[in-house]
């Protein structure tokens, strides 16, 4: 075939002929090129999707199309996960004798007032009679038992000093009826400095009929007295107790369990050393 002698029409459709064998051939390069392709390289990290929403809004006798843009930013676990450490550790403090450094136990506060949780039998076997509480910003304040609470929760509720202090924030506690088997959380424990760990929810034990377990068992462990696990979103899932440990370091008890219904007694203590 002699391309000089061809016709106009022939000519364009030999030129859409040669774009169509183009396109079909650059198709099918480029989808071996993704194949082989690391999958790193094609792994989605950040998804940003926006969706537009038009309405019709009345306005005068005439009618304005309004344009709404809305952008969902989904957000990576691991920004997530920071996040969550970062808001509970303003709740967290460190139990110590007054005026000493070496640590009774980890404790939450749970209120603005001050009020907060902490390991029962940890207090009681440390020998204080008196206790201070190392705040997230560093800040040592007094720390009290209410004379008053029941003893047969492994948590004792406490108050802490907190006055106007701006070095803590309250946690909130996480309604266990919602928490499910194979659900991510995050431990917060260590003697001196937040150490943190991952696991998952591996095991809600039945509690009795119509109540709430006291104990829920996590895939990440912890031996230091009043360490908690956390949810995704910085709700307070368990407590490292001496009743819990005792069963097990995976482990933790409910802090929905140590409110006390009715007061009955004083947390016992130990008397000083010396005294």
């Amino acid at each position: 075939m002699d391309i000089e002698k061809l016709t106009k029409h022939q000519i364009i459709l030999l030129t859409l002929l040669v774009s169509f064998v183009t396109s079909i051939a650059t198709g099918i390069v480029t989808v071996s090129l993704m194949d082989q392709a690391p999958a790193g390289v094609t792994k989605v990290v950040n998804q940003i999707v926006e969706k537009t929403i038009e309405r019709v809004v009345p306005q005068n006798l005439g009618a304005a199309v309004t344009t709404v843009t809305e952008k969902t930013v989904v957000v990576k676990d691991d920004d997530l996960i920071a996040q969550s450490i970062a808001s509970v550790q303003k709740g967290i403090i460190r139990i110590v004798a007054k005026g000493g450094n070496t640590l009774v136990a980890r404790g939450i506060i749970t209120s603005k007032e001050g009020m907060g949780l902490t390991d029962r039998v940890a207090l009681s076997a440390s020998g204080a009679t008196d206790f201070e509480a190392i705040l997230a910003s560093g800040e040592r304040v007094p720390l009290t038992l209410p004379s008053m609470q029941s003893t047969s929760t492994p948590l004792a509720t406490i108050s802490v000093a907190v006055g106007t202090s701006t070095g803590f924030a309250p946690v909130k506690l996480a309604d266990i009826s919602k928490v499910a088997l194979g659900q991510t959380v995050i431990r917060i424990g260590g003697v001196s400095a937040d150490t943190v760990g991952s696991g998952v929810v591996a095991m809600i034990p039945a509690g009795t009929p119509g109540t709430l377990p006291s104990m829920i068992e996590a895939s990440v462990s912890s031996a230091t007295p009043g360490s908690i696990i956390i949810t995704l979103f910085g709700e307070v899932v368990g407590v490292i107790t001496a009743e819990s440990a005792a069963l097990g370091s995976y482990l933790y008890s409910i802090p929905q369990t140590a409110a006390p219904a009715t007061p009955i007694n004083t947390i016992e203590t130990k008397p000083a050393p010396g005294s």
